[in-house]
């Protein structure tokens, strides 16, 4: 069993995370008013890396609960960028890629993805890290392994697909768990704890990047920041909620005064 191995340590949503906390280090304090109605306390860069740090924090606890049969591992270096999460079970060898869709369209046809009508290079992200693990891991056990691109749209509102893309499953977060644990058998016990060694295995990846902060450090930033969103989400939803309220009383007391004008 290789022994330069911290990929055990590494958290779902770890590099997100990260990108989210540097963007917000460099942003300034909000002021009063802001924090009263209720401005995102996001940059605009912090606001993409967000969204994926949820995709891959709900996609990562799918993932963690497959049971002792399957192996998973999360951010996986693959030289300038990291797989989003790797798993390996009777079932094959996953590379999975995660786009957060929360409540909006999406299109597929063929390798084109739009994601609230905006193209996403996803599908072929995901092809092209599938084929970075089969390189890796092939090189390290020297034999041929053969690696599933995966694609797990998370949430979205609907999905129109015109053209199924080539070599690429495309699954919505609530399909994944089912499609992972119905796939056939593909590999006995021996395969998965070969193919689980070697992944661990710092060595086997490609210009491994170093984490740029503990994963304990890093969760209690990222908690921060995501405690800040919630409570800015929730107070511009009172907001909503107050303006609502007093334009149904206004209304109301509008009618009610037309009406007794017109009674008497």
């Amino acid at each position: 069993m290789p022994q330069n191995n911290d990929l055990r340590g590494r958290i779902a949503g770890q590099s997100a995370m990260a990108a989210v906390v540097e963007a917000q280090s460099h942003r300034a304090s909000r002021g009063t008013l802001a924090r009263i109605f209720g401005a995102s306390p996001l940059t605009v860069e912090g606001r993409a890396h967000y969204r994926g740090a949820v995709g891959e924090l709900l996609v990562g606890s799918i993932l963690d609960r497959l049971g002792q049969s399957w192996d998973v591992l999360h951010g996986v270096p693959l030289g300038v960028s990291s797989l989003d999460h790797f798993a390996v079970g009777r079932s094959g060898v996953f590379a999975i890629v995660v786009v957060n869709c929360q409540d909006v369209d999406v299109t597929v046809n063929g390798d084109e993805l739009v994601v609230a009508k905006r193209a996403n290079n996803a599908i072929v992200a995901a092809r092209e890290a599938a084929g970075v693990v089969a390189s890796a891991l092939g090189e390290a056990l020297d034999e041929s392994i053969s690696v599933t691109a995966v694609l797990v749209l998370v949430e979205p509102n609907k999905i129109a697909t015109l053209n199924a893309p080539r070599d690429v499953i495309v699954l919505t977060s609530m399909q994944l768990e089912q499609w992972l644990l119905a796939s056939p058998v593909a590999m006995d016990g021996e395969d998965v704890a070969r193919i689980s060694g070697a992944a661990e295995a710092n060595s086997t990846w490609p210009q491994h990047q170093q984490a740029a902060q503990k994963s304990r450090n890093l969760t209690r930033a990222f908690v921060l920041v995501h405690h800040d969103v919630r409570s800015a989400t929730m107070r511009r939803f009172l907001w909503i909620a107050a303006a609502l309220i007093a334009t149904t009383i206004a209304v109301w007391v509008l009618v009610s005064i037309l009406t007794s004008l017109v009674v008497h």
